[in-house]
C-alpha cells in the first residue's frame, strides 16, 4: 500500500537542449518549458524550431 502512494519520479533535465552542455544549478535559463544554459542557446533553439516548421517550397 505504501508503494502505491509514492509519487512518480520526475527526471530532471541535466543538459541544455541546444548545445548539450551540462547545466549548472546556479546558472539556468528557463523558457518555454525547458532549461537552457543561456539566452543565446534559447534563441538558437527557437530559430531551429521555426526553421523546421517553416513550409518548404
Amino acid at each position: 500500500m505504501a508503494e502505491e502512494a509514492k509519487a512518480p519520479v520526475v527526471e530532471e533535465i541535466k543538459n541544455c537542449p541546444a548545445c548539450k552542455k551540462p547545466l549548472k544549478k546556479a546558472r539556468r535559463f528557463y523558457r518555454n518549458g525547458a532549461y537552457y544554459c543561456n539566452n543565446n542557446c534559447f534563441k538558437k533553439a527557437q530559430a531551429a524550431a521555426k526553421e523546421a516548421t517553416a513550409p518548404k517550397e
